[in-house]
């Protein structure tokens, strides 16, 4: 299955988003991107890079500004990846989450280096609920031509050789 329709597919059965205002992580629109912002009411995308979809120019690994809020909900697909210290990006982000609000995460865990402007990350399903420890997650699992639960990550054998094949995280949950 390709992965716009895994994407779709963990959205429909797991994602339930708490109504209210919104922040998109890394909402810059590349090639193929569509704008997440539309998908909410009240809904803010924030990027390091300005562009095409981006409210605020923002580096949430930095102190986080005052008049940025509070939200109700979070979504944050294909950035933690390119954070220098995800650790930090990732406290930040719980701090900018009510109690109770929802958090919605896409990871690389298996995939080509694409700059933007860099890469430096993979992440495990466990690496994820480890960078986000006040998150009560309901679903995690890895998503490669289908929805596996963790740790059963498929290997693909191609002219006698195994290899692992492009296969990310997808994660949603709620601030505890």
């Amino acid at each position: 299955m390709p992965a716009q329709d895994l994407e779709a597919l963990f959205e429909r059965t797991h994602v339930f988003p708490q109504s209210g205002r919104t922040l998109i992580v890394g909402s810059r629109l590349y090639k193929y991107r569509k704008d997440r912002r539309t998908l909410y009411k009240d809904a803010i995308g924030v990027d390091m890079i300005g562009g095409p979809g981006v409210d605020r120019v923002l580096d949430l690994e930095a102190f986080l500004p005052s008049d940025l809020g509070m939200f109700s909900h979070i979504e944050c697909f294909s950035v933690l990846e390119h954070s220098r210290q995800p650790w930090i990006l990732a406290a930040n982000l719980e701090r900018l989450l009510h109690i109770g609000s929802t958090f919605h995460v896409e990871v690389p865990f298996i995939w080509r280096v694409h700059s933007y402007p860099s890469d430096y990350w993979r992440f495990t399903a466990e690496a994820v609920r480890l960078l986000f420890p006040n998150i009560k997650w309901h679903k995690i699992v890895y998503a490669h031509e289908r929805l596996i639960d963790e740790g059963k990550v498929p290997m693909v054998l191609v002219e006698e050789h195994k290899y692992f094949a492009r296969t990310e995280v997808y994660g949603f949950g709620e601030r505890v």
